[in-house]
C-alpha cells in the first residue's frame, strides 16, 4: 500500500504559499508607504517591518534587502502606471492629439493622486546604485518603445522622417518626465490640465516638426 501525498498544511483556510503571498504584498504596500513618507535613504528595514505589523524574519522571506524591495516596488507602480495609460489609450479618439493627451492625463492624474508613488518614481528611485539605476532608464525606455509603438499601430504621430525616432521618443518620456518633478517639487501648484497643457505641447510640436507638410 503505497502512502498518500502529503497535502499542503492549510491555516485559517490559507495556504503556506498564500500566506507568504499575502506578507509579501503586506510588506510592498508597507514600504510604499514608508518610502513615501520620508524617503527611501530615512527607511529601515525594521520600520518597514513595522508598518507591515510583520516581523524581520518575514521580511527576509520574500527579499534579500532593502533594495530588493524597491525594485519590485518600483516595478509594480510603473506597471500599474503602464495599465492606466493604456487604458488612458484605449479610450482615446484616433487623432494624435487626443492620443497624447489621454496618456498624459493618465499620468499626470496618477501621480497626483498617489504622492507615495509621485516620489518613488521620480526621485527615491534614482541615486541609490548602479543596479537600480539600470532599471530606472530600463522602464523609461520601455515607455518610450510603448508610446512609439502604440502610436504606429494607430497611423499617429507619424515622426518617420525625423533621424531618430528612438531618440525622441526618448526624449519625449524624458521631458514629461522633467515636468513631473518640477510639478512634484512645487507642490503641485499648477493644475493638472496646466502640466497636461505644456506636455502636450512638446508632442503636438514635434509632430507638426516631423510632418512632410513642413519638409
Amino acid at each position: 500500500m503505497t502512502d498518500s501525498p502529503t497535502k499542503p498544511r492549510r491555516y485559517r483556510g490559507a495556504s503556506g504559499d498564500q500566506r507568504r503571498a499575502e506578507r509579501c504584498q503586506q510588506l510592498l504596500d508597507a514600504g510604499l508607504s514608508v518610502i513615501g513618507d520620508v524617503g527611501y535613504q530615512a527607511c529601515s528595514v525594521r520600520s518597514i517591518c513595522a508598518a507591515a505589523g510583520l516581523t524581520e524574519r518575514y521580511f527576509y522571506e520574500s527579499f534579500a534587502n532593502k533594495e530588493a524591495l524597491l525594485a519590485e516596488i518600483y516595478q509594480a507602480q510603473t506597471d500599474y502606471l503602464k495599465a492606466n495609460m493604456l487604458a488612458a489609450f484605449t479610450r482615446a479618439e484616433r487623432n494624435s492629439e487626443a492620443f497624447a493627451h489621454a496618456g498624459l492625463h493618465a499620468f499626470f492624474d496618477t501621480l497626483h493622486q498617489n504622492p507615495a508613488v509621485a516620489r518613488l518614481l521620480l526621485f527615491e528611485i534614482l541615486g541609490v546604485s548602479d543596479t537600480m539605476d539600470r532599471l530606472y532608464y530600463e522602464v523609461m525606455e520601455d515607455f518610450a518603445v510603448l508610446i512609439r509603438s502604440l502610436a504606429s499601430s494607430l497611423g499617429l504621430a507619424d515622426i518617420a522622417h525625423t533621424p531618430n525616432q528612438d531618440i525622441i521618443y526618448a526624449g519625449l518620456v524624458g521631458a514629461v518626465i522633467q515636468i513631473a518633478r518640477r510639478w512634484a517639487l512645487t507642490g503641485y501648484q499648477d493644475s493638472v490640465d496646466a502640466v497636461i497643457g505644456s506636455s502636450l505641447f512638446l508632442f503636438v510640436a514635434t509632430a507638426n516638426y516631423a510632418s512632410p507638410a513642413t519638409q
